[in-house]
């Protein structure tokens, strides 16, 4: 059973909950907090007019189709998200795939591109659909 009431039923013990929510968080941001604040911030910059917790929230559950057991492409992926807080315009999308295609491949360093060269990733992505 899932869904809304897919934890009402579930016998986890206390632990096991935590267990699983240890994994969950290690698999969207292997790299802890100071990965997902980097992630925050550049989609903050890069969708200034969106709220940057909802456009985070997107670009985890698409982040979660592409990374999760049974991984999807991103395209797919994007295309489950059924009850997302923004309004997935091409252009987030486009943005959400260029971040997601280096956050994929990022080492504990955290060095992400700059601003302008995710911009330029994000044009190439929507010229190409």
């Amino acid at each position: 059973m899932s869904g809304i009431f897919g934890d009402l039923f579930s016998f986890k013990s206390k632990e096991e909950k935590e267990r699983s929510y240890e994994a969950y968080s290690k698999r969207i941001f292997p790299y802890g907090d100071d990965q997902k604040d980097r992630i925050m911030e550049l989609l903050s910059e890069l969708f200034p007019k969106e709220n940057p917790r909802y456009v985070l929230m997107h670009y985890i559950l698409v982040k979660q189709g592409v990374t999760g057991e049974d991984a999807i492409g991103f395209d797919e992926a994007a295309n489950k998200v059924k009850h997302s807080p923004i309004k997935a315009t091409p252009e987030i999308q486009a943005g959400i795939h260029a971040l997601l295609n280096v956050d994929l491949s990022i080492d504990e360093n955290l060095e992400y591109p700059s601003i302008e060269e995710l911009r330029a990733a994000s044009r190439n992505i929507l010229s190409n659909c």
